[in-house]
């Protein structure tokens, strides 16, 4: 019998903004969150929840020192840069999506 465990594998990033800030990132999503964000309106809001779902954790904390959520509150906080390097990486780690949709819109 075989466990059915998050397998998916994951990165150590650092942002430009932010050298010393450390972002581990899922190389994918899992069904559910997938399902999830199919049913976000909007690219950008697609793109929050997709860094939401695929972020692990990340080095910031809040104003007391606690680690700050993964949120759409704190993600907005992000410089372009360092947000457009994050979705540049989500959507390595989604591109087999965008090679399904080729294929099933070509048959």
């Amino acid at each position: 019998m075989t466990q059915l465990l998050d397998n998916r594998k994951t990165e150590k990033l650092k942002l430009p903004s932010f050298p010393d800030v450390e972002v581990e990132i899922y190389d994918g999503l899992l069904t559910g969150e997938y399902e999830a964000i199919s049913k976000c309106e909007g690219e950008f809001t697609k793109g929050i929840e997709i860094l939401k779902f695929l972020i692990k954790s990340w080095s910031f904390v809040d104003k007391d020192e606690k680690p700050l959520g993964i949120s759409k509150e704190s993600l907005n906080l992000l410089p372009v840069k360092d947000f457009t390097m994050l979705m540049n990486n989500a959507t390595k780690a989604l591109a087999f999506l965008v090679e399904e949709k080729k294929k099933s819109s070509n048959e």
